[in-house]
């Protein structure tokens, strides 16, 4: 068996990182959460109502969706990260006024 010389064993170390991030890439992308997604998440947390304003923001190869929703009486802000998990929530009765 011959020995392999360091430029062919670069290359294939090259072309396994290169597939491992491509691989990282695709799944993120396949199971990062979209903004209609975010956004049934959120008015599903809060029973419905109205969304009164929507914040993108982006986090490397992900969004993080911020939503301030009205329902009834009860307002709701909930910010959902970009795997879909609710990150955080402030809500309350009454009257809200946002900034």
């Amino acid at each position: 068996m011959k020995k392999m010389s360091k430029k062919v064993i670069g290359m294939i170390i090259g072309g396994a990182l290169l597939i491992v991030v491509i691989v990282g890439v695709a799944g993120v992308m396949i199971l990062g959460t979209n903004a209609q997604e975010a956004r049934e998440i959120a008015l599903n947390y809060s029973g419905g109502g109205e969304i009164v304003s929507q914040e993108v923001e982006n986090e490397g190869l992900l969004n993080e969706y911020k939503f301030k929703i009205v329902n009834g009486n009860n307002w709701y802000e909930i910010q959902i990260g970009g795997f879909g998990r609710i990150q955080e929530v402030e809500t309350g009765n009454g009257p809200y006024y946002w900034d």
